[in-house]
């Protein structure tokens, strides 16, 4: 009995007895954020709401249960406070979020440019100033994002990354080899949480896992250069939106999602704009912009500190 009883403590709890085993502490948010997100998606569907309203109903839903499962697995799992997963708030943290946005936005962007260079996007309609109810709905819909991306972030970024970087190394692994592993680990959860809603809405899965996996590669890519969860929700935040609904080629045909543009898809498959070539060349082009941007930031804060140091010094 005593052994029996020795191996479900050793099957759940690590080496730090204070603290469960690290395959336990990334799972628990990703599960919670799963089934959270079904369940809401199925409340919304008792209510005679249209698509994009049911969309703000279960993404809602989620960030208000998420909030919950945050606080209960980073104190009473994780024993780490909020900070440690990417949430230290200074100047630096909002600069990066709101760059994020724009960089988020600006992918977007450049896919519609090349969807519609080759012909497979059409813009119908658009709205430079938006009315009082559209603009309402709008910002519903930030606030909506805000909350995946703030959610989903510290899921697939802060928790999980984390978690197996710590329980990698506990086991002699090298640290960059356990940051690759978490990067790579991180990045297929995140596509494969994708696939239930893809599979619902009869879309190509392949390319859903390859656009959700260059994405949660692009996010994961921007935590691990910052150390932070700002930029990565930054550009989470700035791709759904721009998406849905600033240039509309998530939305299109999508009843209740309000969208600045509307397009019309005028091809499927490897050249659609959402989720094919147009959007795998923007994707890749942010990796790049991240990179340099992140290159220059820790070459201006490393000069700032070394200005610093030296004005101490000479006081």
């Amino acid at each position: 009995m005593s052994s029996v009883s020795s191996c479900l403590r050793s099957f759940v709890w690590g080496q730090q007895h204070d603290r469960v085993r690290a395959i336990w502490r990334v799972l628990f948010p990703v599960l919670a954020g799963f089934l959270a997100f079904r369940l809401a998606g199925v409340a919304a569907l008792t209510f005679d709401l249209n698509r994009g309203e049911m969309m703000v109903v279960a993404f809602g839903g989620t960030t208000l249960v998420m909030l919950g499962v945050i606080g209960i697995s980073a104190r009473y799992l994780d024993h780490r406070p909020l900070n440690e997963y990417g949430y230290r708030l200074s100047r630096d943290w909002w600069q990066n979020l709101v760059v994020g946005v724009g960089l988020g936005a600006l992918i977007v962007a450049v896919a519609v440019i090349i969807a519609h260079s080759a012909g497979s996007l059409r813009v119908t309609d658009s709205t430079l100033v938006p009315d009082v109810a559209l603009l309402g709905w709008l910002l519903v819909f930030v606030a909506a994002f805000v909350g995946v991306a703030f959610y989903e972030e510290f899921i697939y970024r802060g928790s999980f990354i984390t978690n197996v970087v710590k329980g990698l190394t506990a086991r002699d692994i090298s640290r960059s080899i356990a940051t690759g592993v978490a990067l790579v680990a991180s990045t297929i959860a995140f596509a494969l949480i994708h696939l239930p809603g893809a599979i619902v809405a009869d879309v190509n899965v392949g390319l859903v896992v390859v656009k959700t996996g260059l994405l949660g590669g692009l996010f994961g890519v921007a935590y691990l250069r910052t150390e932070e969860l700002a930029l990565p929700m930054g550009l989470h935040l700035g791709v759904n939106y721009a998406l849905m609904n600033i240039f509309g080629i998530g939305a299109a045909e999508t009843p209740g999602v309000p969208s600045l543009l509307t397009v019309e898809h005028t091809a499927t498959g490897l050249w659609s704009a959402s989720r094919g070539i147009p959007l795998f060349v923007a994707i890749l082009a942010g990796y790049v912009t991240v990179l340099l941007w992140t290159r220059w930031r820790n070459r201006d804060r490393s000069a700032q500190q070394r200005n610093y140091i030296t004005h101490s010094r000479s006081d």
